[in-house]
């Protein structure tokens, strides 16, 4: 390996911090798995919680309930496409386009899952059909999205947290409403968030 301005061959321990620095820059445009998992984890066990909560008496959640679960994800989306930005800000190439398109792809998706529960309910499905059909695509959206970030970055924790998020909206379904809150909320939500702090914990160890 030679220096680009000398053109003198480099010694083979600078070389290696060369290509270790180069590593180190390219790792930090990588979305943060641990962040990510905490936002969407927080959002799932305090939507679906609420949802689930005020559900238990006639399988009708509040509205009121539905408005913060709705909020909470819009700012869930919101929050992953600002992170994904933050990451690739100043950085042309390769990372910066995967990293766009990986935060917009949150918007894409939760707009047509929210449109494909409009059109069940336009084509007269029943309330607990739609909202069985809103929980199983909303858990399709972030586990096919951890999977992707997954193979994009080889972080084997977020394909494999996406799994966990894909078969728990897929056998969640089973437990009707408002059971399917309660899977998603605490299986879900809370298999985030016990991910999430899981990271934060290796990553603490690896910076100590």
């Amino acid at each position: 390996m030679h220096d680009d301005e000398t053109g003198a061959a480099l010694a083979p321990h600078d070389a290696l911090a060369i290509i270790a620095g180069q590593r180190a820059a390219a790792a930090r445009t990588h979305p943060s798995a641990a962040l990510l998992f905490g936002v969407w984890g927080t959002v799932w066990v305090l939507g679906y919680g609420l949802l689930w909560l005020t559900a238990l008496d006639d399988d009708a959640p509040a509205g009121w309930a539905a408005v913060v679960a709705a909020v909470a994800t819009v700012l869930a989306m919101l929050a992953t496409a600002w992170h994904m930005v933050a990451r690739t800000h100043g950085i042309r190439g390769r990372s910066a386009v995967q990293g766009a398109m990986y935060g917009w792809a949150w918007f894409v998706g939760f707009v047509a899952q929210g449109v494909t529960v409009s059109a069940l309910a336009h084509a007269g499905a029943s309330s607990v059909v739609i909202s069985l059909a809103a929980n199983a695509m909303a858990t399709m959206v972030v586990g096919l999205l951890y999977l992707a970030g997954g193979v994009l970055w080889e972080a084997y924790a977020m394909y494999a947290l996406g799994a966990w998020v894909l078969l728990t909206g897929a056998f969640g379904a089973f437990a009707g409403i408002p059971g399917s809150y309660a899977v998603l909320a605490f299986a879900g939500g809370g298999g985030m968030l016990a991910a999430a702090l899981v990271l934060r914990l290796r990553e603490g160890r690896r910076s100590a």
